[in-house]
């Protein structure tokens, strides 16, 4: 009798919240109607009772709101978000959205992850805090209610099935379905340049989350981070180039050539777009401003590699870290310079599998400027050869340096004076098989001058003193060549870059040269001539 009477309590103290939540004023009728219809205006009404502040309106809002929605409804299945710190990310994905989502449909399930549990948790928290408020209640109390035998820090049920778990990326997973399945921060930026670390992030994105779904059919991945390097879990993503990935990229300081284009939102609108028009344009002016930058930029030590990524979603400097970008030259003539030496630059990699590196070849012509001598790059190849064909092409390009397209050879021209190949793996049976075919080799070790940057910052004098010359195309000289382009994003990603062979091969063909003073800086004495040149560069293995 004593459990009836329970029972009996229980029904009517819901019946009085249901009655107390269907009687509210016309003017919370309003506010209700409007937030169930827009996810932006659920957060400027939720916004005080979240943060205890004023909120501060921004386009950039907007825009994930309208992605967000779009996902809710079905529209993008894939999203990726990358935003500046600050800017309101996580309290709009990780602890608004699924709220709001549970307003129109409570029996939805999430799964939220981020790169630290203590993240995971603090949104979470800020969720349930924000369900259980009096804002949330008055209004929506006869939605949903939470359920008191699953309601902590890392989880919450409710009675219609719903949920939202949180966990750490990387680690042990629940083995339940999501119908979102949401990572916020994947990688911490103390530790983006560890290669493992990273590994370990991207490999439990595709084999762990990927089917962490209730149904593959209508479940949504949202994955959000500001940019810490290029082979972080949003680079990852984006190098599979697949269609379905909606990618919304939002810089700090607005940059033309990389306009945010993303897809229509709705049915019969145009794609969206970042509406900036002006170059360096802020995101979000209103709550930060250029002081406010400054101030940031400061916090960052006014690193130039945490700058290009946190800020501008963008892991590399537009003008270069370690290399700069203004310090190449242009070759605008329509002739080339008379070349009095050719070299060959190879950093091999041994390739059987797709996760395998790559193997570049660069190659170099000297020339005299105003009794200075210069050099330019006459060709590039990257490609993932195994030895076989790694073989043919070293012998192609030997014959001829401009015969760089695999699928497309071309007869036997233009050839280098020699080929530097470095020692290790696959260079030592390249360097003996080039020798058997009578192709002048020079031997490269990479142990003498330290490790790859290492090596890179002995050879950028060269390029900061004005000695490197880029190709343009011809007949109007207005753009870079192809392979000058993929030679200039390298040179600026390094060393951020998920590969750095390009400018592996760069460094031992110009350290090879300088160490014979046959490239030196303009503002060291001029060497005395050698007619030892030749002897000194002869072949040797």
């Amino acid at each position: 009798m004593a459990s009836l009477a329970r029972l009996d309590n229980k029904i009517v103290l819901n019946n009085r919240q249901l009655k107390k939540t269907i009687m509210i004023t016309d003017e919370q009728a309003l506010i209700k109607e409007k937030c169930e219809a827009s996810f932006y205006e659920f957060i400027v009404h939720a916004w005080q009772t979240l943060e205890n502040r004023e909120f501060i309106p921004g386009w950039h809002v907007n825009a994930l709101c309208e992605h967000l929605e779009a996902t809710y409804r079905g529209d993008i299945r894939k999203l990726i978000i990358n935003l500046p710190p600050r800017t309101g990310k996580s309290n709009i994905l990780s602890v608004l959205f699924p709220a709001w989502c549970w307003v129109k449909q409570p029996g939805l399930r999430f799964l939220y992850t981020s790169y630290a549990q203590v993240l995971s948790v603090r949104d979470s928290v800020g969720s349930r805090r924000l369900i259980n408020s009096n804002w949330y209640q008055s209004l929506w109390a006869d939605k949903f209610h939470l359920m008191g035998d699953v309601n902590n820090k890392l989880r919450f049920d409710n009675n219609k099935s719903g949920y939202r778990i949180a966990s750490s990326a990387g680690g042990s997973n629940t083995g339940l379905g999501g119908d979102f399945i949401v990572c916020d921060d994947a990688n911490n930026v103390v530790d983006s340049e560890s290669e493992v670390t990273r590994n370990t992030i991207n490999n439990w994105w595709d084999y762990v989350m990927s089917t962490r779904v209730s149904s593959f059919k209508t479940a949504r991945w949202i994955m959000a981070q500001q940019r810490t390097h290029t082979s972080d879990l949003s680079g990852h993503i984006l190098a599979k180039n697949m269609e379905e990935w909606v990618h919304l990229c939002l810089p700090m300081e607005y940059e033309e050539n990389r306009k945010c284009k993303t897809v229509a939102l709705l049915p019969n609108a145009k794609v969206w777009v970042d509406p900036r028009k002006k170059e360096g344009e802020l995101l979000w002016p209103q709550g930060i401003g250029y002081l406010e930058l400054k101030n940031l930029k400061a916090d960052f030590n006014y690193d130039s590699y945490r700058i290009s990524g946190q800020l501008q979603q963008r892991p590399s400097p537009s003008g270069g870290g370690i290399i700069q970008k203004d310090w190449f030259k242009w070759w605008r003539e329509k002739d080339y310079p008379e070349f009095q030496y050719i070299i060959q630059s190879w950093d091999t990699a041994l390739t059987n599998s797709e996760t395998s590196c790559y193997s570049a070849c660069s190659t170099w012509g000297i020339f005299d400027q105003h009794g200075i001598k210069n050099i330019m790059l006459l060709s590039l190849m990257r490609e993932k050869l195994e030895y076989p064909e790694l073989r043919k092409m070293a012998v192609r390009l030997y014959n001829n340096y401009e015969d760089t397209l695999i699928d497309d050879p071309l007869k036997g021209k233009n050839k280098p004076h020699h080929i530097l190949i470095e020692q290790k793996v696959s260079g030592y049976s390249l360097l003996q098989d080039l020798m058997s075919a009578n192709i002048p080799v020079l031997k490269f070790n990479p142990n003498q001058y330290g490790d790859k940057i290492g090596r890179c910052r002995l050879i950028t004098h060269l390029m900061e003193n004005g000695l490197v010359w880029l190709p343009t195309v011809l007949p109007h000289c207005k753009y870079l060549t192809e392979e000058a382009q993929m030679f200039l994003e390298a040179a600026c990603l390094f060393p951020n870059d998920e590969s750095n062979d390009i400018i592996d091969s760069t460094s031992q063909a110009f350290i090879r040269l300088t160490s014979f003073g046959w490239l030196i800086n303009k503002e060291d004495p001029l060497p005395p001539p050698e007619e030892a040149w030749k002897k000194q560069n002869r072949p040797y293995y």
